[in-house]
């Protein structure tokens, strides 16, 4: 077990008015150092990589379940599932206790601020229409490469508030990557 110097309640301290006061974890610094992991570099990029399985997988997964259950009743089916993950991931964050000026906070969010659901329902929705024309693989790859160079714009026109970032010369090469990368998967 670790320790603590603590100085004592004396006004003016020096090494004989210091005690030892062992380090007792409490449950909010046990808390606060599960939030420090997401200020890891290494930790988000790994989210990142199991993002992006997921999202390759999640193509795949509402195809077939589009084959199944016919399209929009499947991209009903992966939002409704979708939603009770996100309420469970919701009350655990706020541990059950929402903030008292919740509805004050949401209605000060801009009206672009509430179409993510949209937008995401828009992206289920192709991806159920192309993965079985295309294929995974072609699918993924149109939409990471048009994702890539869309952020890359947000980034440097600051789109949705996002500080700037410059598209420069090395972002534009990537991106001419990008596009070579997307015709060699598609055509081979």
């Amino acid at each position: 077990m670790s320790s603590t110097i603590v100085p004592s309640s004396t006004p003016h301290t020096d090494l004989t008015s210091v005690h030892v006061v062992p380090n007792t974890p409490s449950i909010r610094s046990i808390k606060l150092k599960k939030m420090s992991i997401l200020d890891s570099v290494i930790f988000c990029a790994a989210l990142c990589l199991v993002a992006g399985v997921a999202i390759a997988s999640q193509g795949a997964i509402n195809a077939k379940l589009g084959a199944y259950s016919g399209q929009g009743l499947s991209s009903v089916i992966v939002f409704s599932t979708g939603a009770v993950a996100s309420i469970v991931y919701w009350l655990i964050e706020v541990e059950g206790r929402p903030p008292a000026n919740l509805p004050k906070l949401m209605a000060a969010a801009p009206w672009w601020a509430w179409t993510g659901g949209v937008i995401g329902a828009i992206f289920v929705i192709i991806t159920i229409l192309a993965i079985p024309k295309l294929g995974a693989g072609t699918t993924t790859a149109i939409i990471v490469c048009a994702q890539l160079i869309f952020s890359c714009v947000i980034d440097h026109f600051q789109i949705f508030d996002i500080p700037f970032r410059q598209y420069t010369i090395w972002r534009g090469l990537a991106t001419v990557g990008l596009i070579a990368c997307v015709s060699v998967i598609a055509k081979f």
